[in-house]
């Protein structure tokens, strides 16, 4: 402020640089909370894998520490949510914690299809569904642009 100030006297004020828009935040995944409410819910975090759903307690639901933690009873828990979801909402951390290991640019990278589907180890649930199939293409559909 005081260079600008002691410049401003002689040189008529101080200039600006345009930098652009400012970078879009890298972690920023942020696909249609209608479609999670819709298809993802029920269709990806709620289906049966040989018994097994993402949304069991001991998996990713209320007693998981995991990085995808699904705080829903159900995807039929309570009314339809409003949309976009209320804060503090089931629905809304539910979908926070789902888009942070989502990746909008690279579905087939992404830690929420590479866990279940063995591409990538360490995968407490183990393997779940096979890699390119209804699931790759459910969570393709969510991320791509209407």
């Amino acid at each position: 402020m005081g260079l600008c100030a002691l410049g401003a006297g002689g040189a008529g004020g101080c200039s600006t640089i345009d930098n652009g828009d400012p970078p879009a935040d890298v972690n920023a995944c942020r696909p249609s909370q209608q479609f999670f409410y819709e298809r993802i819910c029920p269709e990806f975090l709620a289906a049966s894998y040989g018994g097994k759903t993402c949304m069991d307690a001991s998996c990713h639901g209320s007693m998981s520490t995991s990085a995808l933690k699904i705080t829903l009873a159900s995807c039929s828990e309570d009314a339809p949510p409003a949309i976009p979801f209320v804060g503090g909402s089931n629905w809304l951390s539910s979908y926070l914690s789902t888009a942070r290991v989502m990746s909008c640019t690279d579905v087939s990278g992404a830690p929420l299809y590479t866990n279940p589907s063995g591409l990538a180890l360490g995968h407490g649930g183990g393997k779940l569904f096979e890699p390119g199939g209804p699931e790759f293409e459910l969570l393709q559909a969510w991320v791509m642009p209407p």
